[in-house]
């Protein structure tokens, strides 16, 4: 597989773009940009004019009862569960990296992680990381602390033992 170049900011048409427009996708770098763009209105373009250039996979999180759940945007296709807005579109690039819904099931039923997210300090802390305008960073920085590194590993274990079951 190939790299693809990276998009510039179509706002300053400078800088290689890290953001795009949760309205229209327009690729911006950074907040003043990302202002200048808002201060005419946009909109979502449509289906014809929103094809991406590599097949990237969209996902929406989708609320069950307890279980957050990723799901493939399929054209046409209605969803029995109700959609909840992200601030954030989620899409990602390689498959690998999409949790199955087994997985997510098995990570809301544990108990030891369900004990774990009953820190107050962790639950700010990964807070924090999902309202932060850099949240790569914050999750960087987050893996400093003892409690969120254990949170993390009784995770993955998690996902690994749903994994071996399928």
């Amino acid at each position: 597989m190939c790299p693809r170049a990276a998009p510039t900011c179509e706002i300053c048409e400078k800088v290689v773009s890290k953001y795009k427009c949760p309205s229209c996708l327009v690729p911006y770098c950074s907040l003043g940009c990302f202002k200048k763009h808002k201060e005419t209105p946009c909109a979502k373009p449509s289906a014809a004019e929103e094809k991406p250039a590599s097949p990237a996979k969209e996902v929406s999180v989708v609320e069950t009862k307890d279980v957050v759940v990723k799901t493939e945007h399929k054209p046409g296709a209605s969803s029995a569960a109700k959609e909840v807005p992200v601030a954030r579109p989620i899409t990602v690039e390689e498959e690998k990296y999409v949790v199955e819904k087994t997985q997510l099931e098995a990570i809301a039923s544990s108990s030891e992680i369900k004990e774990a997210l009953k820190d107050e300090a962790l639950q700010k802390l990964i807070s924090t990381i999902d309202s932060s305008s850099n949240p790569l960073q914050e999750l960087d920085e987050a893996m400093g602390v003892e409690a969120f590194r254990v949170l993390t590993e009784k995770i993955l274990s998690n996902i690994s033992k749903s994994s071996d079951k399928q």
